[in-house]
């Protein structure tokens, strides 16, 4: 119940999570990196993979980051699906974004 409590959920929703029944929201992934201590993020030379991870991590929808990076909302979501590589202006603003980001501070 104070896992639930901690994130505003019912206990319902920790046990799918738990048994991969369902996934949290985007929204939630702050929270749960907090919990457990740790971001589960594994980097990649990819710049979209990156990007993608780093928006997971941060809980933001793509609209958000979109408005973030100053790109068009529709053009993350089919850079992200795969389905259009990003012209190279728009690789110059995901590199300035990505390279703007500071680490967590470490955790003593």
């Amino acid at each position: 119940m104070q896992v639930a409590d901690r994130f505003g959920v019912d206990e319902a929703t920790i046990t799918n999570w738990e048994l991969h029944r369902t996934e949290p929201e985007v929204r939630y992934i702050p929270k749960i990196i907090e919990f457990i201590g740790y971001c589960p993020y594994i980097p990649t030379a990819d710049p979209i993979a990156r990007l993608s991870a780093i928006r997971w991590a941060l809980g933001l929808s793509q609209e958000k980051l979109a408005k973030l990076m100053g790109v068009d909302e529709s053009s993350l979501c089919s850079w992200e699906r795969g389905e259009h590589s990003p012209t190279n202006k728009s690789r110059t603003a995901i590199l300035g974004f990505l390279s703007s980001l500071t680490p967590y501070p470490p955790q003593e």
